[in-house]
C-alpha cells in the first residue's frame, strides 16, 4: 500500500515550486537536528532488518511532490528531530500565500524556534531566522 501522496502542484519552476514544500521542510529540519536518514530510520526502528524500507520511505517523503497520507507518520518523526507536524500539513493543504513563515536555512519556525539552551532564534528576514543568517555571516567573513 502507497502511504504518500504525489501532488501535480508544487514541483517545476513556477513560483509555487519556490515556496517552501512539505518534503523540503522535513529535510531542512532533519539536517538542522545534525541526522542522517540512516540515523532517523534506527532510531524509529529498532530491528535493523527493516531499516532499509524506512530509509527509502523517508527518501520519498523528502522528494519533492510527495507527502505522507498519514498524520501519524510524521507524529513519529517528531520523536526523532524536532518539526511541527501543523505546519507539515499547512504546506500540504494550505495555498502558498496562506504559507507559515518559515526559515530556508533550517526550516524552524514561530512553532518550532531554534533553540540554544534558553535562547529561542526570531525571524530577521522574510525567510531566515537570526541563527542562519549569523552561521552565513560568519561563513562569508572567514
Amino acid at each position: 500500500m502507497l502511504h504518500v501522496s504525489i501532488p501535480a502542484r508544487r514541483t517545476g519552476n513556477s513560483l509555487a515550486a519556490r515556496v517552501m514544500t512539505p518534503a523540503n521542510y522535513l529535510r531542512l529540519r532533519r539536517k538542522a537536528s545534525g541526522l542522517t536518514l540512516e540515523q532517523v530510520a534506527k532510531r524509529l526502528m529498532p530491528r535493523a532488518g527493516f531499516r532499509p524500507m524506512v530509509v527509502a520511505f523517508l527518501r520519498v517523503l523528502e522528494t519533492d511532490g510527495c507527502t505522507a497520507k498519514h498524520r501519524d507518520h510524521i507524529d513519529r518523526l517528531t520523536s526523532v528531530f524536532p518539526l511541527d507536524t501543523d505546519v507539515y500539513y499547512q504546506l500540504v493543504n494550505d495555498p502558498a500565500d496562506k504559507m507559515p513563515r518559515i526559515c530556508s536555512g533550517c526550516g524552524c519556525s514561530a512553532y518550532d524556534p531554534c533553540k540554544n539552551g534558553d535562547e529561542v532564534c526570531g525571524f530577521v528576514a522574510p525567510d531566515a531566522c537570526n541563527r542562519c543568517l549569523g552561521e552565513t555571516a560568519e561563513r562569508e567573513a572567514a
